[in-house]
């Protein structure tokens, strides 16, 4: 902001770089010297320095300006005056003389006659007098381009170019227009057959008093108009624009363009300038006005012949050039003074602040890791104390780093740290000795937690659990889960973490620890599978099974599935013990539970209630036959009978089979249970080796 002020109100060139620089090593400077922190207290101190000094001296400066740039002023402004008017009188001339010349042939009987006779005979008297009087002007006037004459439907009766005699003039219609204002000129055209721009002086030919009957079109180059707003006459602050009459630039001192596509281009130079001197749209008479923009003098006279207006101005800053010697001292003197008072700020600032710069090093040094370095600051002051006081509280941190490392490096868990700012992760030593491969450290995206072999069965649970302490609200991490160990096994780990925030509330740090407890997890796993299980057979004992079965009927109240429990007995159990012994008799039990795991694997479970007897339950069956269907599958499968280990026999196996359905046969495992063992027993009573289902279902029915 202070730069932009100064910039707006300062004129010398030399003052502003010095400025520039000054201010530039005021505000870059502590910025680099502290990479890239703001050092507030050495620019507090600098611009407390600037205010009480440097401003009054620079509205001082300003003031000194202002007064050397009013007395040059007057003198500039009345010189470019009478420049502005001795090249908008010239421009008016060949206007005038291009304007006469032309209505003087538009007016004469030879041509109205030649017109009038409408016949392109190039032997015609008249068109040897049109085409004389054509070729002479052009020849006689180095503006003029081209020249020829249309018929008021727009074909071009004559012409200096022979060869567009007969053709339509497809610019008729503007070209009409034009012939009503600025004496009959055009606007500005782009290059046709020559790498320039040019205009049309039009103007129109009556018979009698109004009947239009044709126009006689010159077309002037632009060129050799503009050049003479090129001539000498300016000083090296000034330039001169040619302004049209919608305030567009034509040209300048400096160049014209030579073809429309770069117009704007040129433009650059005056852009915004005319906006400071409206009069070039409403004078109908010639004047020169002047006025002030954006730290130029604008000049400008009106050209009403064509429309236009020639357009001066000289930059202030640069006309300063001019200032007396007196004026040129003084402001000398105020630039050298600001900027012995600047150094000087400077000097103090940086003797004062240094300190701070050197502890704000060292810190960043510790930050990233090193470990050894110190902060000596050679003074008997309070920057002294401050010095001492951070090498003590530095040996304090190192000592405590020391016992965390040690403590950690005892234990057989491995911990961890998650920098959730900084995106690494430290993993303690120990990782290496349980895990197959190396923690790395350098990244959160590289880290174990997107490495580690975990088990296909809690892949998903981890994954999920990881990203909801990372990326969401997750305070807490406590998870188990099998993963791949140092020797290739899958082994049972749990992992706890708790996420810390720093004093803002942001989520700074995760801290953690893995612990292998693959032992005690497969000895609770075994308690669990001795308290739920069959022995023998590994099936749901009864308990289990029944916990499972009133679990499954609350979910089929929900979704009103078609779910059935089947009660199977086996026939005549007791000759296999009696016959073959005990041993075959476990043979007998284990086919039955593996044929029930067979069937239910993927529509239920089943269960051995005790003895001979078991169950399973079946669930989302689409007909109440489907159920009848599995029975049937049960009784085919032991009927087609096992060998057996224990005796090398092939022994076949019959049972009885009792159905009974969700809701229907009862509202609770008890119930269910009693009505499919009704079942079970009518068949045993008539004949064994069968299924039933239970009273009020029918085997056909469809759910």
């Amino acid at each position: 902001m202070i730069k932009l002020w100064i910039y707006n109100f300062t004129s010398d060139f030399v003052t502003k770089e010095i400025i520039h620089n000054l201010i530039h090593y005021i505000y870059i400077y502590p910025t680099v010297d502290m990479e890239g922190k703001l050092l507030k207290i050495r620019l507090k101190m600098i611009s407390l320095f600037l205010i009480i000094i440097l401003i009054p001296l620079i509205f001082l400066y300003v003031y000194l300006s202002k007064i050397s740039m009013d007395q040059v002023s007057a003198s500039q402004v009345q010189a470019l005056k009478n420049i502005n008017e001795t090249k908008a009188d010239y421009i008016a001339d060949v206007i005038h003389n291009l304007s006469f010349n032309e209505k003087e042939f538009a007016s004469s009987d030879y041509l109205k006659k030649y017109i009038e006779r409408a016949e392109l005979t190039l032997d015609d008297d008249y068109y040897r007098q049109v085409n004389d009087s054509i070729r002479n002007t052009v020849k006689r006037n180095h503006l003029i381009t081209d020249m020829f004459i249309t018929s008021t439907s727009g074909t071009v009766l004559a012409a200096y170019n022979i060869n567009d005699i007969g053709s339509y003039c497809d610019s008729y219609k503007e070209l009409d227009a034009a012939a009503d204002s600025n004496n009959g000129i055009s606007h500005i055209y782009g290059p046709t057959d020559s790498d320039t721009c040019s205009f049309y002086v039009v103007k129109r030919v009556y018979s009698g008093v109004s009947n239009q009957i044709g126009l006689v079109v010159e077309r002037i180059d632009l060129t050799q108009i503009c050049k003479s707003i090129s001539l000498t006459g300016y000083s090296n602050y000034a330039s001169v624009l040619l302004v049209d009459s919608a305030g567009k630039y034509i040209s300048s001192s400096v160049s014209y363009p030579k073809s429309l596509t770069t117009v704007a281009e040129y433009r650059k130079i005056g852009d915004n300038i005319t906006d400071a001197i409206p009069f070039y749209t409403t004078s109908s008479v010639t004047q020169t006005l002047s006025a002030e923009y954006d730290g130029k003098t604008v000049i400008g006279t009106s050209i009403p012949e064509a429309g236009w207006s020639v357009v001066s101005y000289y930059d202030n800053v640069l006309a300063s050039g001019n200032i007396s010697a007196d004026f040129k001292s003084a402001k000398f003197a105020v630039v050298i003074f600001c900027i012995t008072t600047s150094a000087l700020a400077i000097l103090i600032c940086i003797t004062y602040t240094e300190p701070l710069s050197k502890i704000i090093r060292v810190i960043n040094q510790k930050n990233k890791g090193d470990t050894t370095i110190r902060l000596e600051l050679n003074t008997n002051d309070e920057f002294g104390e401050i010095g001492s006081a951070f090498n003590t509280m530095f040996d304090s941190i190192y000592e405590s780093e020391q016992r965390y490392k040690t403590v950690v490096s005892m234990m057989d868990n491995v911990v961890f740290e998650i920098n959730l700012k900084a995106c690494t992760v430290y993993v303690s030593n120990n990782f290496n000795q349980k895990f197959s491969f190396r923690a790395q450290t350098d990244s959160i995206s590289n880290s174990f937690l997107y490495k580690m072999k975990v088990h296909k069965d809690d892949i998903k649970r981890f994954n999920d659990d990881v990203e909801k302490i990372l990326i969401y609200e997750g305070e807490k991490w406590e998870g188990e889960y099998r993963l791949k160990n140092i020797y290739g096994d899958f082994s049972w780990f749990r992992i706890q973490g708790r996420k810390f925030k720093d004093q803002s509330g942001t989520p700074s740090k995760i801290i953690g620890m893995i612990a292998d407890i693959d032992r005690e997890k497969k000895s609770t796993i075994n308690l669990m599978q001795k308290a739920n299980y069959d022995a023998l057979t590994q099936l749901f004992n009864r308990a289990s099974f029944l916990r499972s079965l009133d679990e499954e009927m609350r979910q089929s109240e929900s979704r009103r599935s078609l779910d059935a429990l089947m009660f199977i007995d086996l026939d005549d159990f007791k000759h296999f013990n009696d016959e073959y012994g005990h041993k075959c008799g476990d043979d007998v039990l284990k086919f039955v539970a593996e044929s029930i795991k067979e069937l239910t694997s993927d529509r239920g479970f089943g269960g051995r209630l005790g003895g001979d007897e078991f169950v399973m339950c079946l669930t989302n069956l689409k007909l109440i036959g489907d159920a009848g269907k599995v029975a049937d599958d049960m009784i085919k499968t032991l009927n087609a009978g096992f060998k057996s280990e224990s005796t090398g026999l092939q022994l076949n196996i019959h049972c009885s089979i009792g159905i009974a359905f969700f809701r229907e046969n009862g509202s609770n495992p008890t119930e269910l249970l009693e009505s499919a063992d009704t079942a079970m027993y009518k068949i045993k009573k008539s004949g064994k080796s069968n299924y039933a289902f239970a009273d009020g279902v029918a085997s056909s029915e469809e759910k």
